[in-house]
């Protein structure tokens, strides 16, 4: 029997039509980045009248503190050379864009449509450069193509679309993730590679639920939009959505540990009373309940910020690698006379020296100390023990 993987698939067009959805979910961070950086981006729109629509303040075609709107129609292709006017007619974003204008023009917005294409424009082709110039109209060549193309006959009509379309050129699929990386990486100095990354696939992940029309938790009160209708609701990415990432951004490189000694008088709890019982000395119970103390302050600092993340799977991640380490830990030292003070050591130092590998987020911004406060939190749900000093005897 022939393993279905040999046989040839009629149609195996699925992987390419994936692709291109998430090179156009890229591109749609390609503004959030700009949003990030403090630039004039209000907000981006995904896969609502266009594939990406990006509002922008601050323009000098707009007065009075008008939006101006720039509707994109992104297209892609496998072929490397570079886009001629007939490439870009064939591909037809075009037609997509005069729609567009057929159903915002008289709506009172001030606005561009952009032909995004994957690659580069040929240097050598006048008309496509004269369109990518929002200059195709002066060009009678350019005006009959598309003209013919889109089947129009008012030449009025067909002036004005041209001198609103631009053709803009993107970089190509394979080279769009390192390319924003790299932007991202230049927006917060001094992060470390694998903080950044994690950034990026955050950005995306909540890009693509916005180009899905599924809005993530509390998407309605950051939305700075009074009654938005359903269809925008869902797609659309402000800076409020965006808010804990750029506190990411621009939070100091480490994180100052507070003195909480006051709030730590009161009953006992589960982590001292299993701390006890692997004999655990003073000391070590003391910055046990420290640490703990100053893990749980920050978390309610970044969710009094804004910028805890609401999926739960986030912290999940994290106390499941934290568990499996302190586990294997105690196991290695489980016959130890007093086990609880050595299990508390080695898991410190393992968090110190490779907070990276367990804070992938990162929640606690890959700090040993805040890591292990987090630890300590995990054990006082009864997840897991340091050790039993009576077993050892």
């Amino acid at each position: 029997m022939a393993d279905p993987i040999e046989i040839e698939a009629p149609d195996d067009s699925g992987s390419a039509t994936l692709r291109r959805y998430e090179y156009q979910v890229h591109i749609a961070v390609q503004a959030v980045l700009e949003m990030l950086a403090g630039g004039t981006v209000e907000h981006v729109t995904c896969e609502h009248i266009e594939d990406i629509v990006v509002a922008r303040r601050d323009d000098a075609r707009c007065v009075d503190g008008k939006l101006f709107w720039d509707y994109q129609q992104i297209k892609t292709r496998d072929a490397v050379e570079p886009w001629t006017l007939a490439d870009v007619i064939a591909k037809k974003p075009l037609k997509s864009l005069w729609r567009t204008h057929t159903a915002v023009r008289g709506t009172g917005q001030v606005y561009q449509l952009t032909a995004g294409i994957e690659g580069y424009l040929d240097p050598a082709d006048a008309l496509v450069m004269a369109l990518s110039r929002g200059q195709g109209g002066d060009h009678e060549s350019c005006r009959k193509r598309v003209a013919t193309h889109l089947k129009v006959t008012d030449d009025d009509h067909l002036s004005e679309f041209l001198g609103l379309v631009q053709v803009r050129a993107f970089v190509r699929r394979e080279s769009v993730e390192a390319h924003n990386t790299r932007v991202l990486a230049d927006l917060g100095p001094g992060l470390p590679m694998a903080t950044i990354d994690a950034l990026y696939t955050e950005l995306l992940r909540r890009t693509r639920e916005a180009t899905q029309g599924r809005p993530g938790a509390r998407w309605t009160e950051l939305l700075a939009v009074d009654d938005p209708p359903p269809a925008v609701l869902n797609k659309r990415i402000s800076a409020g959505v965006i808010a804990d990432v750029r506190q990411r951004l621009t939070r100091p490189d480490h994180v100052l540990l507070q003195d909480l000694s006051q709030q730590l008088n009161g009953s006992e709890t589960n982590l001292v009373r299993k701390l006890r019982q692997g004999a655990a000395s003073k000391d070590v119970i003391q910055d046990a309940q420290m640490m703990r103390a100053n893990a749980d302050h920050h978390l309610l600092r970044e969710a009094a910020l804004g910028t805890w993340p609401d999926d739960p799977a986030m912290e999940t991640d994290l106390d499941q690698r934290l568990l499996l380490l302190a586990r294997r830990i105690g196991r290695t030292h489980a016959e130890h006379a007093r086990p609880a003070d050595v299990i508390f050591d080695d898991l410190q130092v393992e968090l110190q020296h490779n907070a990276a590998a367990y804070d992938r987020r990162p929640l606690y911004a890959q700090d040993g100390v805040l890591l292990m406060g987090r630890a300590c939190a995990v054990s006082d749900q009864c997840r897991f023990n340091w050790g039993n000093a009576r077993d050892a005897s």
